[in-house]
């Protein structure tokens, strides 16, 4: 039976010898780590397979099995992500994060064994790095004139981050959960990540910008390259400054990823509020997502 292990900063080595047929943040190491402990994460290997298990409040795998070889069926793989399920935990298989080619594999090497179900809450919009770092056309009009409304009245700076700005970009965060209504459950988890990225930034390839409002610190967004895209995971702003939201979005595109083709910004995790704020930066395709389980 596999065996499960927390996941370690430098299990990233061990992450890239394995087939990555994803476009999507869950193949993304630095994500995996910075989340392994709120979402209780365990990873386990053998010769033909890495395997992403989240033992939390519904156990499941995160992700269908890492092939080491693409041409290898996936479904002796799946097989023992179900055998532990079963022994360890007695609930039928449940495989998250299967994107379309994915779900095609599984279809192909497993024909008629599984169902899958669209999970929408968890499409991750992707847009192109050139439309979000320049914002031309009618169709950014409302971002410009909200970044032009800001600049009116204030000076602003674009910097990297460094560590010395690590306890101010924790009082942003404080500020930001206290305009929610105050810290609950979700936030905590939230800002056991945040501590984890800003700790990590270097071992883990993070890049991190910051935005300074008249001298002062106002918006701070971090993220990680995945082949030609940039993943942003985490991104806070005063929200006392309308606007400041649009400008650490331009600026950090502008100044931290002219390597990459497209900006990844995640999901709306169904909050339809955030749905509708990131459909207004006009997305070049969304990622689907579906979960996956046994007929």
């Amino acid at each position: 039976m596999l065996e499960f292990k927390d996941v370690e900063i430098n299990d990233s080595a061990l992450f890239e010898e394995y087939a990555q047929p994803l476009f999507g943040l869950e193949a993304c190491f630095g994500n995996l780590y910075i989340w392994r402990k709120a979402w209780d994460i365990k990873i386990a290997h053998d010769e033909k397979a890495l395997y992403i298990l989240m033992e939390n409040d519904e156990p499941s795998f995160m992700l269908p099995p890492f092939m080491k070889d693409e041409q290898d069926s996936m479904c002796g793989a799946i097989e023992k992500c179900e055998e532990y399920m079963d022994k360890v935990y007695d609930i039928p298989l449940l495989l998250k994060g299967v994107t379309p080619p994915v779900k095609e594999r599984i279809e192909r090497d497993c024909p008629g064994s599984f169902n899958f179900s669209d999970d929408r809450c968890n499409y991750e919009y992707v847009y192109n790095r050139d439309d979000l770092a320049n914002l031309t056309g009618k169709k950014f009009h409302s971002k410009r004139n909200h970044i032009n409304r800001l600049l009116a009245e204030h000076s602003f700076e674009y910097r990297p981050y460094s560590e010395d700005y690590f306890d101010e970009c924790l009082k942003l965060h404080d500020k930001w959960i206290h305009s929610k209504g105050g810290m609950n459950e979700d936030y905590e988890d939230e800002l056991v990540v945040v501590k984890e990225a800003f700790t990590n930034m270097e071992a883990l390839k993070l890049r991190c910008g910051l935005i300074f409002i008249d001298g002062k610190l106002a918006a701070y967004s971090i993220g990680e390259k995945y082949r030609d895209t940039a993943v942003i995971h985490i991104e806070k702003a005063d929200p006392d400054l309308p606007g400041v939201f649009n400008l650490i979005n331009r600026e950090f595109v502008r100044n931290a990823w002219e390597d990459v083709e497209y900006i990844n910004r995640e999901e709306d995790m169904g909050i339809e509020g955030m749905r509708r704020s990131k459909l207004s930066y006009k997305p070049a395709f969304l990622v689907e997502k579906f979960d996956c389980v046994r007929k």
